[in-house]
């Protein structure tokens, strides 16, 4: 028995690890931590499993945690964390155990951040880190941008996110990571957003209110929200629909829209659609995520979010994810020619106009200018092109320049406009190098005007000719209709400084329309104009041009 006793308790202290504790750490002025967290290198191959408990009272965040990092070093290494300390956010380290390696600690502060270096000595083949933490946050107060997303999210009562600098000591680690939000708010549901790279997120549903995060940035969101899932089979492929919203049960209208664009697109390319409904710094802003959307509301900004998922997560066009999102957004989303004149107004709505080619990335700080000369001028030339080449070449191009994009990089604008121009060269046999030129290097618009109308009556009915002029220097196709009491005639002509049209009807002609379909922004087309004392949108009524008792309309 003594003998049995004696070897069992060998073998306990042979497997104990001895524990290596920190308490009451001591942090040492320096400048710039961040930039000495960024200089300490990342060790790859750890396993990271971070468990919180979040209390929330509708202002400020109160959150327990604790950080279990598994690593196998061979050789001595500095494991750093990074956290933030400000008059919002406040992380305490209560404590550290470190087993399987001989440990040392140096903490740092700059006033704004504080850095941990643990210098780790394996003396096993595994080895543990275990951080005990506390953090006090109010995300109603943080107006910092720390990642391009939190462009589009804000807090408020009923939604708040927690960036990982607010419910973790930021390791320079990188491996297998989990998040488990053990507790959390009555009446909120959980739901994360994961970057994956420089502008790329995706959205992460909770199994088991555990997040796996590869060691990528990730964002807890916490809403009230209603979950609503549906299942839709897409080209025979079932994707799961989920939206997290307050707006009703919006499945059916997401499952639509999938639906819509993948007949004009390529399939929709994902397992699931998660829809989040989330606060935003403006009242219509979004994002798009690979397999889903972020959006302040539905109606406005979903279609445009998730038409993002062929136009940026499937292939990546940078700058012109914008342009394609809008024309797909409007143009396959029951459109109608009063949407078609709004559409055009909004092209209007800036004072600066820069050619599409001269961008170098969506300005923040001038978000009016970039929305009216990017993505409303960007869709409406999509538009245009549509006309120049036809429905079904146009769609067919689309569908090559996703499956190109998919594995080739498309990020340079140039060299992407020269891509879709050679796609559509190629199937109508037509030089299009004018158009590409005009609308995507150019940042003006054309002015389609009637100059002279004659108009003489035969024994046949009326001959009526038309003296149709452009007075910015574009050459474009351009659709001429003639309205008489009993018919309606349709002409396509291609206006390049100027051009005639002779039409013979048979009754008297009442009114001529240019671009009756409104496929070309022009100047004086639309019949709405931003008012800039009041930075909104109005109907105006079209000043009326009449010739030889004939009605000019120009659209």
């Amino acid at each position: 028995m003594v003998i049995i006793v004696i070897i069992f308790t060998v073998t306990l202290l042979l497997a104990y690890t001895p524990l290596k504790v920190f308490e009451g750490i001591t942090f040492s002025k320096t400048n710039n931590v961040k930039l000495l967290f960024e200089r300490s290198g990342t060790i790859s191959g750890a396993k990271v499993h971070i468990s919180l408990d979040v209390a929330f009272d509708g202002w400020n965040t109160s959150i327990t945690g604790v950080q279990e990092v598994e690593l196998s070093l061979k050789s001595p290494a500095v494991v750093p964390f990074l956290f933030e300390n400000s008059s919002i956010l406040n992380m305490k380290i209560e404590r550290i155990e470190v087993s399987g390696a001989e440990a040392a600690l140096k903490a740092f502060h700059d006033g704004s951040y504080d850095l941990l270096l643990l210098n780790i000595t394996p003396t096993d083949d595994v080895q543990r880190i275990k951080i005990l933490y506390t953090s006090d946050y109010q995300p109603l107060l943080d107006i910092n941008t720390r990642d391009p997303i939190e462009w589009e999210i804000a807090s408020n009562k009923n939604f708040f996110y927690l960036p990982p600098e607010a419910y973790m000591p930021v390791p320079g680690l990188k491996g297998n990571f989990t998040v488990e939000v053990e507790s959390y708010p009555e009446g909120y549901t959980p739901v994360g957003i994961l970057k994956l790279s420089s502008a790329e997120y995706k959205a992460l549903l909770p199994e088991k209110n555990t997040f796996h995060t590869h060691g990528n940035r990730f964002y807890v969101l916490f809403g009230k929200w209603n979950v609503y899932r549906k299942s839709v089979a897409i080209n025979g492929k079932n994707v799961n629909v989920v939206a997290l919203t307050d707006e009703g049960n919006v499945t059916d209208e997401i499952t639509k829209i999938l639906k819509v664009y993948s007949s004009y697109l390529i399939p929709y390319p994902y397992d699931e659609m998660i829809y989040i409904r989330v606060k935003g710094h403006a009242e219509y802003s979004g994002h798009g995520l690979y397999g889903g959307a972020l959006a302040t509301q539905f109606n406005k900004v979903v279609p445009h979010e998730v038409a993002h998922n062929w136009f940026g997560a499937y292939a990546n066009f940078w700058i012109l994810n914008e342009p394609f999102a809008t024309y797909v957004s409007i143009s396959l989303n029951n459109l109608t020619l009063e949407r078609v004149d709004l559409w055009e107004g909004l092209c209007f709505s800036s004072k600066r106009r820069t050619p599409i080619v001269k961008m170098r990335g969506v300005d923040i700080s001038r978000m009016s200018d970039t929305t009216a000369n990017l993505y409303y001028r960007g869709g409406f030339i999509l538009r245009s092109l549509q006309f120049v080449v036809g429905n079904e070449t146009f769609f067919k191009g689309l569908r090559e320049l996703l499956e190109v994009c998919h594995v080739k990089e498309c990020t340079k604008t140039e060299e992407t406009l020269n891509l879709l121009r050679k796609i559509f060269e190629n199937s109508t046999h037509q030089d299009l190098d004018w158009f590409f030129k005009e609308w995507f290097y150019r940042a003006d618009y054309p002015n389609f005007t009637v100059s002279t109308l004659k108009l003489i009556q035969n024994d046949g009915g009326y001959s009526l000719m038309l003296n149709i002029s452009e007075e910015n220097g574009f050459a474009m196709p351009l659709e001429v209709k003639i309205v008489t009491p009993t018919e309606n005639i349709t002409k396509r002509i291609f206006v390049n400084s100027s051009s005639v049209l002779s039409v013979e009807t048979k009754e008297k002609p009442i009114m001529v329309i240019l671009d009756p379909n409104d496929w070309i922004a022009n100047v004086n087309g639309s019949s709405y104009r931003l008012n800039w004392e009041k930075l909104t949108f109005e109907k105006i009524e079209k000043e009326e041009m009449e010739i030889n008792g004939i009605k000019i309309v120009i659209n």
